[in-house]
């Protein structure tokens, strides 16, 4: 067997380098502490019910100061450095930031207007659409009259039951409820209430302000949520990033470094009618880059996977690399893109050809998926987290989940699959680039908890079509993942 062993990578904060974010952040800063624009005042707007906005005001004031980490029946934390304590969000310690409002940041909605739209009469999609308006209103109005670098959408504990038929727990980060036992690529989510987060975040698009949506509980966590300083790292992690913030970075091997990462995915129509060229999001070490919506594809009854044809490969880099250069004044010197499916002559040949037209001439194709085979290490352990087989010079397997020395366990439930990694074009070398893929795991800024299984590339593609599929060919769309996460 040619296996190897994958050193966890390392992150780039303001001071130095760290492998874990919040580690990272609370020793050494976030990445873009010396910069003049970065957040350290951080204005919100906030959108419930009267009772609900009170009791998230008052988390975020206690988020201020420290938050012990999760603790173990005698009193210590069985895994330190995974439930590491929350340093607090002030200007003087780890985010160097604080979140500042006033009254007239505060939008109220009465409980009479919701409990109008749940005793009427009308279906389910529509009751959603209701409910989401009532927050949409509110945002216009902060939108429009204040200025919010970032508006909370605050649900009340039971609002799951105004949306759906019967409550079951839900695996959505954004709302900050899922068990830190959960894989990326598990689907245990409630449809409708995914539907209604997803209608939102598309439709607020069009205010130019990120929002992030969470839950009142999650000032008192119940036994199925993470512990409380968990919780705070995440949610203040996703606010830094959303105010346009930078809390960390990928290591650039030298400064003439301008290595960039694309990631396409699939997605269809919510009436499953067509599918749907995945965006592109194109990132550089800071995570900067664009989202971009492809053209409807046609699926070949011989091949279910999805593919792009020539022109459509063509057409969608093209425009990618162009709001590219827009955002960063730059072309990159070399292209790893990340798709979900295997690559086609004709979807190779069109991605060449938009690459060689600004003069990148170094390109990796890299087909990324879920694999079935399976590596077993001697005793009760999961394989290592970097783990990586070479099957073939063009086929690997690399476990991004697994057991992760840095935090003495394993944190899943299960026994962890492997990615599959199929290198259909490379001028870099193989193990370079399962390096690179390991590394954009830890590039999620939505959860600080650094084993993810699939890079940031494809995880946020398909984020993205997923909320895209809700907007209409005339709805505004913005290019910045913050709007999506």
């Amino acid at each position: 067997m040619n296996l190897r062993y994958i050193q966890e990578p390392s992150l780039q904060f303001g001071e130095g380098q760290h492998l874990c974010p919040k580690s990272g952040i609370f020793s050494y800063s976030p990445y873009d502490i010396d910069e003049l624009a970065r957040p350290d005042k951080i204005t919100i707007g906030i959108i419930g019910k009267p009772d609900s906005i009170d009791i998230v005001l008052e988390w975020l004031n206690d988020c201020k100061t420290h938050i012990e980490g999760k603790l173990g029946k005698n009193g210590a934390s069985p895994h330190p450095n995974l439930f590491l304590n929350f340093c607090g969000f002030n200007k003087s310690i780890g985010f160097k930031s604080e979140i500042v409002y006033d009254e007239g940041y505060k939008r109220k909605i009465n409980n009479s207007e919701f409990t109008e739209i749940i005793e009427s009469d009308i279906n389910l999609e529509t009751r959603i659409k209701l409910i989401a308006d009532l927050y949409l209103n509110e945002i216009k109005f902060l939108t429009k009259n204040k200025r919010p670098d970032v508006i909370l959408c605050v649900l009340s504990d039971n609002f799951i039951t105004l949306i759906q038929d019967s409550e079951i727990p839900t695996n959505d980060e954004d709302v900050t409820s899922n068990s830190i036992n959960t894989d990326i690529d598990q689907e245990v989510i409630i449809k409708k209430e995914q539907n209604f987060r997803r209608y939102l975040k598309a439709k607020a698009m069009q205010y130019n302000v990120p929002i992030q949506i969470l839950r009142d509980k999650i000032a008192k966590p119940s036994g199925g949520m993470q512990d409380p300083a968990t919780i705070a790292w995440n949610f203040f992690t996703a606010i830094y990033y959303k105010a346009s913030g930078t809390p960390w970075a990928l290591i650039r091997k030298d400064a003439s470094d301008s290595t960039c990462y694309a990631g396409i995915s699939f997605y269809k129509s919510r009436d499953s009618t067509t599918t749907q060229t995945s965006l592109a999001q194109i990132f550089n070490e800071v995570g900067k880059g664009v989202i971009l919506r492809g053209e409807e594809i046609k699926i070949d009854k011989k091949d279910r996977s999805p593919h792009m044809s020539e022109e459509q490969a063509f057409n969608l880099l093209s425009i990618s690399l162009r709001e590219y250069f827009k955002a960063v004044k730059v072309f990159p010197r070399r292209l790893v893109l990340h798709k979900s499916s295997n690559f086609t002559p004709d979807e190779i040949y069109g991605f060449k050809q938009a690459t060689k037209q600004v003069n990148i001439y170094q390109i990796d194709l890299v087909t990324i998926m879920p694999s079935k085979l399976r590596l077993y290490r001697e005793g009760d352990y999961a394989p290592l987290r970097g783990t990586h087989l070479r099957l073939s010079d063009d086929r690997h397997l690399l476990y991004t989940r697994g057991s992760v020395p840095y935090f003495e366990t394993y944190t899943g439930m299960y026994i962890p699959s492997p990615i599959e990694i199929r290198l259909f074009e490379h001028d870099e070398s193989p193990n370079v680039i399962c390096d690179e893929i390991l590394a954009l795991t830890k590039m999620n800024w939505n959860n600080t908890q650094f084993d993810r299984k699939f890079p940031i590339t494809l995880e946020c593609a398909r984020n993205v079509g997923e909320i895209l599929k809700y907007l209409e060919p005339d709805d505004v769309m913005q290019l910045k993942y913050s709007f999506y996460m």
